[in-house]
């Protein structure tokens, strides 16, 4: 008994280092299609300058799913040139309930590869969500994708190529550059992969089923079913129930299939719908291509004002700048131009051109002004004058302009005064600068004799001296009496 003892020990002990020699091989991995790798791409977004991609995937029939420790999921992006991977985050989606057969136990908690005939798995926390930055793309290039399953307690690794069937691309833009998702509704083919999918009249596992035609037994009379690897090219429409998307599909009856009524592609039932747990995908993968979007460039400008004859210098007031290539104002050309040295108002068209080719025009309108003008000043003051005594207005008056200079030689008499008349009089000056500012000025003049005090002085003036004056008539009758009296002597 010992014996026998000790020998069930060796074997026990040479099963289990079988059994970890097995398991320590690394896996390989496996391109399948989606019947062995079911998944669900349940969006797609932009967040912070990353893709964002939520879903959920396992492989079916191979072990129990219950967090980190026994799955992980991946997502590879490839192209010609270039690949690259992002392990996603595992999220708390069950899909333990839709994948139950039912009639089957639950799988013993370290049972590997059972079909769901004998018994149902576990498939909890089969959610994930990755995040790819955008500067993984390479610009100018298409990725194809994958989704990759680590089933680690049965040492696997399934992938197949990843379908989201959208109704339109998915665009956006980050600064230049340009990303697209692509995954046609349109041109994707779904094909029936199980024998058992039942034809429903809404999106949902619990929906009522449709039954046509005559009965193809007793046990199912004629409850619709798939047949298996039909395929159905006209899609209309997807809804999402559950976790899990429904396709919209016109259908026609089929043969008996055994014991099953069968439906067909066409067009006399309708709409019947059919999970996404039980086709694979044919059409357009999901492609995500990031491409560097040439912008035109543009004009930063201000309108100009100058004095006439003053240079200007367009550069001060214009720059070409370009999103993809920064300031490119040394390739601004002037179409054309109405610039004069002249007052008024001009217009100079500009373009400038990219290396791509792009161009972009703009106007600069330009105003001459005249040079700033300030009204000349007339300097003169209040004046007395001896009755009858010469007076020529000039001598007492100058013109000054602050861009002119002295203009005393513009100076213009708006009237003359009388001088043998007595009294208080206004005398009136107009002076014109070169640009058309005029000035008037008038002063008083006073016209007196010498009956008063101060008439006992005569005015002179440093442009008329007394002595060269002409003699006032007055004076010439006292001098002729003067004569007289001289001659008598």
């Amino acid at each position: 008994m010992k014996v026998i003892n000790q020998i069930l020990k060796i074997v026990l002990i040479l099963g289990s280092l079988s059994y970890f020699r097995i398991n320590a091989y690394a896996a390989v991995e496996t391109m399948v299609n989606k019947k062995q790798i079911p998944y669900e791409i349940l969006n797609i977004s932009l967040v912070d300058n990353s893709i964002i991609i939520e879903g959920w995937v396992f492989i079916s029939y191979k072990q129990h799913y219950l967090n980190d420790l026994d799955h992980k999921t991946e997502l590879e992006f490839y192209s010609i040139n270039d690949s690259f991977r992002i392990q996603a985050k595992l999220t708390n989606i069950s899909l333990t309930k839709q994948m139950e057969y039912f009639g089957s136990p639950k799988c013993a908690p370290v049972a590997i590869g059972q079909a769901p005939e004998l018994c149902n798995y576990n498939y909890e926390n089969v959610g994930f969500i990755a995040t790819i930055p955008l500067n993984k793309f390479k610009v100018d290039t298409v990725y194809q994708t994958n989704i990759l399953s680590y089933a680690l307690k049965s040492n696997l690794i399934f992938k197949t190529p990843i379908y989201f069937p959208i109704p339109e691309d998915l665009n956006f833009r980050i600064d230049n550059k340009e990303y697209k998702i692509i995954s046609r509704l349109n041109d994707t083919e779904i094909k029936v992969n199980s024998t058992t999918v039942i034809a429903r009249k809404q999106p949902s596992k619990v929906s009522t089923y449709w039954y046509s035609g005559t009965n193809c037994s007793t046990s199912y009379t004629n409850q619709l079913f798939f047949l298996l690897n039909s395929i159905y090219k006209n899609v209309s429409s997807k809804v999402f129930s559950d976790y899990t998307s429904f396709y919209n599909v016109s259908a026609k009856l089929s043969v008996c299939d055994g014991p099953r009524r069968r439906i067909i592609e066409g067009t006399s039932i309708s709409p019947v719908w059919i999970s996404s747990l039980y086709v694979v995908y044919s059409g357009t993968p999901l492609q995500i291509s990031s491409n560097l979007v040439n912008q035109a460039p543009y004009f930063e400008k201000s309108d100009i004002n100058v004095y006439k004859g003053e240079m200007f210098e367009i550069f001060d007031h214009v720059k070409a700048m370009d999103y993809e290539e920064g300031d490119i104002s040394h390739k601004i050309e002037t179409i054309s131009s109405t610039y004069e040295d002249k007052v008024g108002n001009y217009q100079i068209n500009l373009k400038v051109t990219d290396t791509q080719g792009l161009s972009a025009y703009t106007i600069i309108l330009v105003n001459v002004l005249a040079l700033p003008n300030d009204k000349p000043i007339i300097y003169a003051n209040d004046l007395k004058i001896l009755q009858h005594s010469e007076f020529d207005p000039f001598n007492y008056v100058s013109a000054y302009d602050s861009e002119d200079g002295n203009i005393s030689d513009n100076l213009v008499v708006l009237n003359m005064i009388d001088t043998s008349l007595l009294g208080i009089y206004e005398q009136c000056y107009y002076v014109e600068d070169s640009n058309q500012l005029n000035t008037t000025k008038c002063i008083n003049v006073e016209i007196y004799n010498n009956d008063k005090i101060y008439d006992k002085f005569r005015m002179i003036s440093n442009n008329n001296l007394f002595y060269k004056e002409e003699i006032p008539l007055i004076w010439k009758d006292y001098i002729y009496i003067i004569e007289n009296i001289l001659l008598v002597k």
